[in-house]
């Protein structure tokens, strides 16, 4: 019996094709796992950002809040008693303006959140004074509206909190 010697022409790229279809295989399992990178970074890039609008509209409500808390009966009437209304724009630096945010007007150090919040008392709501036995005093009930928005994104929030604040004429009828 005759041994055929090994010879190079007897391949048939069998190696070369099997080579070729595993490379194509971890190609596209590293286009996928790219593809779910990216659509991961974007997911938390969006809720990174909603978590930034919802924080700024919080912070403008409890600034308005504690504005609310500092008022003296004339100045409450004045903002917000009587049909009134008060708006707040949250700056930078920290503070309070007493009119509405304008399309400048930024509250944060890198001009992407705009926040406000919007304060009225609407006639006739009036609640108890928990623990009073005396039905003269009542808590106005006031809603603060707190808003914000992070146009680069295209997100709002608003949140509505109710203040109450003593006073001596809210009749409920």
């Amino acid at each position: 019996m005759r041994h055929k010697p090994y010879s190079a022409n007897n391949q048939q790229g069998a190696v070369l094709v099997v080579a070729l279809i595993i490379l194509l295989m971890v190609s596209v399992l590293g286009l996928s796992a790219m593809r779910a990178s990216i659509f991961s970074s974007k997911v938390s890039t969006g809720i990174q950002a909603d978590t930034m609008t919802f924080d700024a509209a919080e912070s403008a409500v409890a600034m308005s809040l504690n504005k609310l808390r500092g008022f003296n009966d004339s100045q409450l009437a004045a903002a917000v008693l009587n049909g009134q209304s008060m708006e707040t724009c949250l700056l930078s630096d920290g503070t309070l303006k007493e009119t509405a945010c304008g399309d400048t007007d930024k509250m944060d150090s890198r001009e992407l959140l705009r926040a406000g919040s919007y304060m009225v008392h609407r006639k006739n709501r009036c609640r108890m004074v928990a623990g009073s036995d005396v039905e003269v005093y009542r808590d106005y009930v006031i809603d603060v509206l707190g808003e914000s928005d992070m146009q680069s994104y295209g997100i709002e929030n608003n949140h509505l909190q109710e203040a109450l604040k003593v006073g001596l004429d809210c009749i409920e009828i």
